[in-house]
């Protein structure tokens, strides 16, 4: 079993972190930066019989199925903190380093991307539009230094697709820029908790598992992402399986052979059902979150691999 640490005396790391996920707080852990991530109330939520959302555990689960997958992804611990479970993420950036999030490098000037965005829709100054995106990828500055920059995108699709993380939002994936030699490096994967059913109790999970359709229905019809495409919200599975995007179809034969059902369930039976009398994760919580990967991976990522392979 993995150790489900106390966080309820560290120091402070004097480092405020941002972002919309919920609360957070720097603290020093065995001499080092981190931060928790406390859960999100549910109080103004549409979220029966559930006071927080479950947001720490889906964070820690999807960022060691990254880990498993073997995408570089920032480091977590699972802990306690005043009788809550809250996940805590280690700072991946020295005193020299920033992160520059896809929102600050959507908006470097440049004459030859501002052309091409008036030829799409008026719509297109919304974050996440994938119209957008395609364009930066191919005239923005800071794509053209970082080629694997695209390649993270694209792996990223797929890995989020089967966690079911639909919050790959424009400031939580990008570079890392030190600002003494202005050196640009590729972040590692952080932001994880959008995945699962991070807002859904025990006794709602257990009724995805007794009815097929209601589950069906979970796992792919309603799947949905943060990205659209002319102006429509898109399932990030249907787009997969429509393989009509050439680098997203490279993703899935890169990403797929390495996903490890037998290994993902391995880790997941290293996690405790409680921890003095704190749920951590529950028996309803394993075999739904298993059950969703299974079916993606199954249903959706290896047929379109298998189709790829085959057109080769």
């Amino acid at each position: 079993m993995i150790k489900i640490e106390n966080f309820n005396n560290l120091k402070s790391s004097g480092i405020a972190y941002g972002g919309h996920g919920g609360s957070k707080s720097g603290v020093l852990f065995d001499n080092e930066r981190w931060f928790l991530k406390y859960p999100k109330t549910t109080k103004s939520m549409d979220v029966k019989n559930l006071s927080y959302t479950t947001t720490p555990l889906s964070e820690y689960l999807g960022s060691n199925i990254y880990k498993i997958i073997g995408i570089d992804v920032h480091e977590t611990k699972l802990g306690i903190k005043d009788n809550k479970l809250v996940v805590a993420c280690k700072d991946f950036l020295d005193s020299s380093e920033i992160i520059l999030s896809y929102n600050e490098i959507k908006n470097e000037y440049s004459l030859e991307t501002e052309n091409e965005l008036e030829k799409i829709s008026t719509n297109y100054s919304q974050s996440e539009d994938l119209q957008e995106l395609f364009i930066l990828m191919s005239t923005n500055i800071y794509f053209r230094k970082i080629e694997d920059l695209r390649k993270r995108f694209y792996d990223m699709f797929v890995v989020d697709a089967l966690i079911g993380n639909n919050d790959r939002n424009e400031r939580n994936w990008g570079l890392v820029l030190n600002k003494e030699n202005s050196v640009l490096r590729l972040a590692p994967v952080y932001d994880n908790g959008a995945a699962f059913c991070n807002k859904s109790d025990n006794s709602k999970l257990q009724s995805f598992l007794d009815n097929e359709n209601k589950f069906k229905q979970l796992a792919y019809d309603s799947s949905i992402s943060v990205f659209s495409l002319n102006d429509k919200k898109i399932n990030p599975l249907k787009y997969i399986e429509s393989m009509q995007n050439e680098e997203l179809n490279q993703a899935i034969l890169r990403i797929v052979p390495k996903i490890d059902l037998k290994k993902i369930k391995d880790f997941f039976d290293t996690i405790p059902y409680e921890y003095n009398n704190i749920q951590v994760f529950s028996k309803e919580q394993r075999l739904v979150y298993y059950n969703l990967l299974v079916y993606r991976y199954e249903k959706v990522l290896l047929p379109i691999y298998n189709k790829l392979n085959n057109k080769k």
